[in-house]
């Protein structure tokens, strides 16, 4: 498996870097086979933009494979955290938080979940991790 200097797979890179064009542009663009090269060209190299999302993603992606009987969903609030703090440290400590910041986090949030569910997905087959909640065992 290759990586590069974040630490994060190419292919989930690229995944990223998808998830984030379909964010921003809710409308899918014509000639899409020649938007994905471009897309994938791009993703390359990592956007400063993304860093906060790049940094904590590496982590997440290992800990939605240990816990495939979890939605994605359910890390909501710690990704949410993860990214805050992210974004504290690169701010150098400032502790001052606009309300761009907290939609700037919640959009981020919102991007991290979806290529979660992405890697997910592209992991594992669909039979072996589902969405649905699952019923508590018990061994006496």
């Amino acid at each position: 498996m290759h990586s590069n200097h974040s630490g994060l797979d190419p292919t989930h890179l690229v995944l990223l870097h998808e998830e984030w064009e379909l964010l921003n542009t809710p409308v899918k663009p014509k000639g899409r086979k020649h938007g994905r090269h471009k897309q994938t060209h791009k993703a390359s190299g990592c956007s400063p933009e993304l860093s906060p999302v790049v940094a904590v993603l590496p982590g997440l992606i290992r800990l939605v494979n240990e816990c495939t009987d979890r939605p994605v969903t359910k890390f909501r609030p710690t990704i949410k955290r993860l990214i805050h703090e992210q974004l504290f440290m690169e701010l150098g400590g400032d502790s001052i938080v606009d309300p761009h910041q907290n939609v700037q986090i919640e959009s981020y949030v919102e991007l991290t979940i979806r290529v979660l569910v992405r890697v997910r997905q592209n992991t594992f087959g669909q039979d072996e991790w589902s969405d649905a909640p699952v019923t508590p065992q018990m061994f006496g």
